[in-house]
């Protein structure tokens, strides 16, 4: 117990005026009436003093009422001892949060992040639970809520770093979600991390519980030590020779202040080097490395970029997978005209993201197994009977995409719905104004790539004529002519998507195959109705493997992580995996169909520029109030702060008061008696 105001103690010597008042009543005065006094000889009245207290209830009733009030006067507060509390007195519930992230791995970090968990562990007394949680981008619990040191120090000496970024409001999130549960009346949070800058991004949802104590331990060691990272690399494809070839570029960064030299940087593909370059880097500079081209020849062949060995090692390797291009194939539908088909075959021969591989068909001759084999299916202005009207609607119902152009022949038997509009009869616009195509959705796929100036103005096309479509329920409209007419317009059917364009492909009745939209017009147009995603050479940790981005993983069983691990995959929609091991993934499927996926770690991971652990602690605790022993921060709380949370001289100024009512009620009894 302490006090701020001791000095008021003095005024407990006033507690002897109520002793005084007690011993030195006097006796009341006994008036006798006589008829005539004139005989009686006056004697003096002497007042006799009485040396015994009577009313002692009334006397500790004063004198408490007093020795309160001078107590709230003299502000006291409890300081908590560093012994051991009673049971079920000043018991504590002690989260430990220990930062799990690669950044973790510089240097002697982990080791001391390790022995900082280990020393608030030895703190716990018995009365005491504790709990260990990791946390990286997400956050695990290893052990929840024991008094057994020794298993929470097992725990933590178990772990190691991981390869994910560092994010603190999980950590924050699982914790509170702890201390929240916890019935004793002391609870505390232990974060232990190297608080890099780019870890906290002001979460408001990171907030702790009210009364909860936040303590940073910073593990920061030199900043001198090399630390070189491959940020990434880029990949430039070129023919030679009748084959595909791939040069590679590495980014390097280096992220301390002094120069790197004599270091080298290599690049493995297929598990062997095909170049060795030197590295040369100023200080927190960055460079850029170019490797000789080397042949694609096989399918996800595999790639790593690798640095010489520095403090921080899980930033010095990229990896990625690298394919030979395969192209995405169409089914054109036309009349045979080799007019008629000219600016649409010539659009589709160019390009290499990716390339069509073009097969032309007349309406009768369109088989199952072109439709099979075809991820687009293109009708340029044809007469489509009912047999294969029916065909191309389970063909699109099952994942397959239809671009419909409807020029002066095209047609579509009124028994089939499938389209997103019914071809109505043709609009002439040569007489007078021509046709404009305007009200562009720039949000839809196929147009999003004209949404920036000057990337083509779809309005300065001249338009001669266009079929009247009357929507379908469930269509789409991405484009009107001027007129109000829709232009182009899709539709779902099932699994696949039927994309409708209101003119012609060629120059029959616009100008739009001689103007520069033309071209990325049909690609954005097939890419969409392909469902085409070009082949990402590799990820980061932390993301989750979409199955449709993997055509490998539609009938897949089996998924082997680069520690070894298999991850079978049995139940539907169970072929979702997080991505959490830096290296490469192999999903084996049906036939051993195998595709592989690179997976690096975020290289901003890897600076470690740390920030002020107290922006963390403001913002987790900015709502949540203080304990009793220290603020949020960690910095104990001085005497008065402390004085002000407890309040306790309210409670005596209270108690003092009390008793002085409870006085005057025995007074006033007493004196009636």
């Amino acid at each position: 117990m302490q006090f701020l105001a001791p000095l008021f103690f003095v005024a407990l010597a006033g507690l002897a005026i109520p002793v005084l008042l007690h011993l030195t009543q006097r006796e009341k005065k006994q008036i006798i009436h006589f008829p005539s006094l004139m005989f009686v000889r006056r004697i003096p009245y002497e007042a006799v003093r009485r040396r015994k207290i009577h009313n002692w209830l009334l006397l500790m009733v004063r004198l408490a009422a007093l020795a309160l009030i001078i107590l709230a006067f003299a502000r006291p507060l409890i300081s908590r001892s560093n012994q051991a509390p009673p049971p079920g007195v000043g018991a504590r519930e002690v989260v430990i949060l220990v930062d799990q992230s690669y950044s973790m791995g510089f240097g002697d970090h982990w080791d001391r992040a390790v022995a900082a968990a280990r020393q608030e562990i030895g703190k716990l007394h018995a009365s005491d639970r504790g709990s260990v949680v990791l946390f990286g981008s997400s956050a695990d619990i290893l052990m929840r809520a024991t008094a057994e040191q020794d298993r929470l120090g097992a725990s933590v000496a178990a772990a190691k770093p991981r390869f994910s970024s560092t994010r603190y409001a999980p950590a924050l999130k699982v914790a509170g979600s702890i201390l929240v549960e916890s019935s004793l009346p002391r609870r505390e949070v232990v974060m232990i991390s190297d608080f890099q800058r780019g870890g906290w991004r002001g979460e408001e949802g990171a907030r702790l519980p009210k009364g909860v104590e936040l303590t940073p331990v910073p593990i920061q060691g030199s900043a001198d030590r090399p630390n070189v990272t491959v940020t990434g690399i880029s990949i430039a494809r070129s023919t030679f020779s009748n084959q595909e070839r791939a040069t590679v570029t590495a980014g390097v960064v280096n992220r301390t202040d002094r120069p790197v030299s004599g270091a080298t940087i290599v690049l493995d593909v297929g598990g062997i080097p095909v170049g060795t370059k030197p590295l040369a880097i100023d200080p927190s500079g960055a460079a850029s490395v170019s490797f000789d081209a080397f042949t694609i020849n096989a399918k996800n062949m595999r790639g790593t970029v690798r640095v010489s060995d520095d403090a921080l090692a899980a930033d010095n390797t990229f990896n990625f997978v690298i394919s030979p291009s395969e192209p995405l194939h169409l089914t054109l539908v036309d009349r045979g005209g080799a007019t008629s088909t000219l600016y649409l075959t010539r659009a589709l021969s160019i390009g290499d993201a990716p390339r069509f591989d073009v097969v032309s068909r007349e309406p009768d001759q369109v088989s199952d197994d072109d439709l099979k084999k075809s991820a687009v299916v293109v009708l340029n202005d044809v007469e489509v009977s009912s047999g294969l009207a029916r065909r191309l609607t389970k063909y699109v119902d099952q994942g397959g995409g239809l671009f419909v152009a409807t020029g002066s022949r095209a047609t579509w038997p009124q028994d089939v719905d499938a389209l997103p509009a019914t071809i109505g009869p043709p609009v002439d616009r040569t007489r007078g104004d021509v046709g404009r195509l305007g009200a562009l959705e720039y949000g839809h796929p196929i147009f999003e790539v004209f949404r920036a100036p000057r990337s083509g103005d779809f309005s300065a096309v001249p338009i001669y004529g266009y079929r009247n479509l009357t929507p379908a329920k469930g269509a789409q409209v991405l484009a009107r002519f001027d007129g109000g007419s829709p232009a182009v317009l899709e539709r779902r059917v099932g699994a696949g998507r039927i994309v409708m364009w209101g003119s012609s492909l060629d120059r029959s009745w616009s100008e739009l195959p001689q103007r520069p939209v033309y071209l990325p017009f049909v690609h954005r147009t097939v890419r969409h109705l392909a469902n085409y995603r070009e082949p990402q050479p590799w990820v980061t940790v932390g993301q989750v493997l979409d199955p449709s981005a993997t055509a490998v993983l539609r009938g897949q069983r089996m998924i082997l992580t680069p520690s070894g691990k298999r991850v079978p995959i049995e139940d539907e929609g169970s072929d979702v995996v997080e991505l959490s091991d830096q290296g490469f993934y192999e999903l084996r499927g049906e036939n051993n169909n195998v595709s592989v996926v690179a997976v690096n770690v975020d290289p901003a991971e890897s600076d470690l520029t740390p920030m002020d652990p107290k922006e963390i602690v403001a913002a987790a605790a900015g709502l949540s109030g203080s304990g009793d022993t220290g603020t949020a921060s960690g910095v104990p709380m001085t005497s008065e702060q402390k004085e002000k949370n407890q309040r306790l001289w309210w409670y005596l100024l209270v108690g003092g008061i009390v008793l002085l009512a409870t006085d005057t009620y025995l007074s006033n009894r007493l004196a009636k008696t």
